[in-house]
């Protein structure tokens, strides 16, 4: 956690107003969102040869299989085989529908460095990725799941004492 924050903190987030109805900019917080990518929804276009990128805090969800299918699709890239006609400007991806996806290859064996040793295989960086875009869809899944088995435990008891009430209070009717 002390990494994510101290790389949140080197990037500057416009935030506000403040009380004299400025917008300010403040070191960047792990709560924050990404920043977009592009300026614009054109702009993404023009640089992606006319295609839009999804919205991926919202993948995991969104995709058949969840983040096994993100996890699929990362690891997925092939060379087209003999006699497929590939589209110009597409990539060959063996999971993806049509077997043809605009997005290259984001993953690349030795990109990233993990500090515990881990292997930077593209298979091990596409499931922390696939993990990451899960909690990205959900950030309070845990802490909604907790407060659930919290909640059933109190009905668990509120039934039972109502139940030994009741019969307290109808001992004696008949």
């Amino acid at each position: 956690m002390a990494q994510v924050k101290a790389l949140a903190e080197t990037y500057q987030v416009t935030d506000g107003p403040n009380k004299e109805g400025d917008m300010f900019q403040r070191p960047g917080l792990p709560s924050d969102p990404f920043p977009a990518p592009y300026a614009s929804e054109e702009a993404a276009r023009a640089a992606l040869g006319g295609a839009l990128p999804p919205d991926l805090s919202v993948m995991a969800k969104a995709l058949d299989g969840g983040p096994d299918g993100i996890h699929s699709i990362l690891t997925g890239y092939k060379d087209a085989p003999a006699g497929f006609k590939l589209q110009d400007g597409l990539h060959y991806n063996t999971a993806f529908p049509g077997n043809q996806i605009a997005m290259p290859p984001p993953l690349a064996d030795g990109q990233v460095d993990f500090a515990d040793g881990t292997p930077n295989t593209v298979e091990q960086m596409s499931k922390d990725v696939a993990q990451f875009l899960m909690w990205a869809a959900e950030p309070k899944l845990d802490q909604r799941h907790q407060m659930g088995f919290m909640v059933l435990i109190y009905l668990g008891v509120l039934a039972g004492l109502l139940y030994f009430v009741t019969r307290k209070v109808w001992a004696d009717q008949h």
